[in-house]
């Protein structure tokens, strides 16, 4: 892959005792591992405090948008879905359903402006990887693809191509931080590399 400028949205929040600390050190080794390969990279916080018009920039400036995001009630935390609907309808980020007055029953979903850009889910869970992938457990074999189905809808309304998805799984009862990390490095080279 070419150089590119990769934006890093960092949905680690603080949510009662939890901070985020672990979806920040995911971003900030994203960041570092993405840097050493050529790549230019920025992040947002989007537990922070960030302007609107700013995250426009970053968006039009980027090739890449990652999302770095804990599973929180099966969903991302609910500041990214704050950032998604203060942030993807400005001009410039949004273009129109795609549908035509002629026919308006087809064509939904079709008319995004941001098809030269790309973007790439990363999440950390505390369910086991079984509880995605295995017919007969939790989320029915659908995979973090399947969970994650309106974030990548979202993405995909405003234009954009998905890459594939990485996820670490038993982030609390079970933790596999040193091999995760490996495996999100071998994962980033692969897409990024």
């Amino acid at each position: 892959m070419s150089k590119k400028k990769v934006l890093i949205l960092d949905c680690g929040c603080q949510n009662f005792d939890q901070g985020g600390k672990l979806n920040h050190y995911y971003s900030d080794l994203a960041m570092k591992e993405l840097e050493k390969m050529g790549h230019e990279v920025q992040i947002s916080l989007i537990g922070g405090s960030w302007e609107i018009a700013a995250e426009v920039e970053k968006i039009q400036w980027a090739n890449v948008i990652i999302v770095q995001t804990p599973g929180w009630w099966m969903s991302t935390p609910w500041q990214f879905k704050k950032y998604q609907d203060e942030v993807f309808v400005q001009p410039g980020i949004v273009g129109t359903d795609g549908r035509h007055h002629g026919d308006p029953s087809v064509g939904y979903g079709t008319g995004g402006i941001l098809t030269d850009k790309k973007y790439m889910l990363s999440s950390t869970w505390n369910a086991p990887k079984a509880a995605f992938d295995e017919k007969d457990d939790f989320f029915g074999g659908v995979g973090i693809d399947g969970v994650f189905l309106p974030v990548h809808k979202a993405f995909q309304f405003l234009g954009m191509k998905p890459l594939p998805s990485f996820m670490a799984n038993d982030v609390l009862k079970n933790p596999t931080l040193e091999e995760d990390t490996k495996r999100f490095k071998e994962h980033l080279k692969k897409v990024f590399g």
